[in-house]
């Protein structure tokens, strides 16, 4: 890794100790200093940074991933977290959409991801959405028409939540739906930290016929603070990412068709 991204472009160098911290889940700052070839004072500086913006939770010394409940990232930052796996998802996900379905995508990073594809390859569809940047990503589209869930904005993350959306999807139906989550496990299902999310995808969920997971192994075995989807209502499970195979073990044992890309 270069003194150029390392030191100069703190965009690029946050990107690499958020995947650090992914990949380990907790780290020190003598290790992140060590990786990233910068000073333990600029570490540091990242760590108060990240802290505030959600990505992570500071610790005597170190850093940790975000504790259940915690808020989220921004979406800015969250688009460069685990962004290969992202991409991987993307494009399986992408290949389980037939031209003329109609499809449901939740606000998240790797939904905004399977967007971008939908758009480049697939044609007559109808996608239902509560992303603001999702809605704004298809929106020159003449292959898709979008349907935009209405109601409040959720700061940073770009999130539509609220009554409003809730009484849209009331009326809609789509035959597949496409959620991440901050955790999955098998007791306690799709997991969220915010409860407006939550309560408004807990309504997404019974608007469609199959319900496809899409999470990089880092949130897999991961719980957080209120459940949108129980375990049982999942059809697919797509995932990828360092010990996507052992972390996914559980899901498949459990009875679910999971895909590791």
């Amino acid at each position: 890794m270069t003194q150029e991204i390392t030191a100069n472009n703190s965009r690029v160098r946050r990107q690499h100790l958020l995947k650090l911290l992914a990949e380990r889940n907790q780290v020190t700052v003598r290790e992140v200093s060590e990786a990233l070839g910068v000073s333990e004072v600029t570490v540091r500086l990242d760590f108060a940074y990240l802290e505030r913006e959600g990505s992570l939770q500071r610790i005597w010394g170190g850093a940790t991933l975000p504790e259940p409940g915690r808020k989220e990232g921004t979406f800015a930052t969250r688009l460069e977290i685990q962004k290969a796996e992202k991409q991987a998802i993307a494009a399986a996900a992408a290949g389980m959409v037939l031209d003329g379905d109609t499809v449901l995508l939740d606000a998240s990073t790797t939904c905004f991801a399977i967007a971008q594809r939908l758009k480049e390859q697939k044609h007559d569809l109808y996608i239902i959405t509560n992303g603001l940047y999702t809605a704004l990503e298809l929106a020159n589209s003449s292959n898709l028409t979008v349907v935009t869930l209405g109601g409040l904005v959720r700061s940073g993350t770009g999130s539509l939540v609220g009554t409003l959306g809730e009484e849209v999807l009331h009326r809609l139906h789509a035959s597949k739906g496409f959620f991440s989550a901050m955790g999955l496990t098998v007791q306690q299902g799709l997991s969220e930290s915010n409860i407006d999310e939550s309560q408004l995808k807990t309504l997404m969920v019974k608007q469609v016929k199959q319900v496809i997971a899409v999470l990089d192994s880092s949130k897999l075995g991961r719980t957080s603070f209120t459940t949108f989807c129980p375990f049982e209502r999942i059809d697919h499970l797509i995932t990828a990412g360092q010990g996507a195979k052992e972390h996914s073990l559980p899901f498949s044992e459990a009875g679910l068709d999971t895909l590791i890309v």
